[in-house]
């Protein structure tokens, strides 16, 4: 079996951009990859549109995060790295697009 690749996208007040980003990391042409966003006490609508996107993809992970330290990742990556279960990973920003072929 294929190594499975896990993409953690960190999402705080990404209602602009979450769904380019999500839908990216959700479209790569490697067959085995889970996708774990988590929310990072967003204000906007970025939880509802990871909601609206996980219906049509269980490989989607939505996940939440304390934001202690404002415009920090960490708290949103530590939370990505205890939900994962591949055997590689990467992090990407909630507005960031990924080739399909990454």
């Amino acid at each position: 079996m294929n190594p499975k690749v896990t993409i953690i996208i960190p999402c705080y007040n990404s209602e602009k951009w979450v769904r380019d980003s999500v839908g990216s990391a959700l479209s790569q042409t490697y067959g085995n990859v889970e996708v774990i966003a988590v929310d990072n006490e967003s204000k906007d609508s970025t939880v509802r549109i990871l909601e609206e996107i996980k219906k049509d993809y269980p490989n989607l992970i939505i996940s939440h995060a304390e934001n202690i330290y404002p415009n920090c990742w960490d708290e949103a990556r530590a939370e990505g790295y205890r939900l994962m279960t591949g055997d590689y990973m990467t992090v990407i920003g909630s507005d960031d697009k990924m080739h399909p072929e990454y």
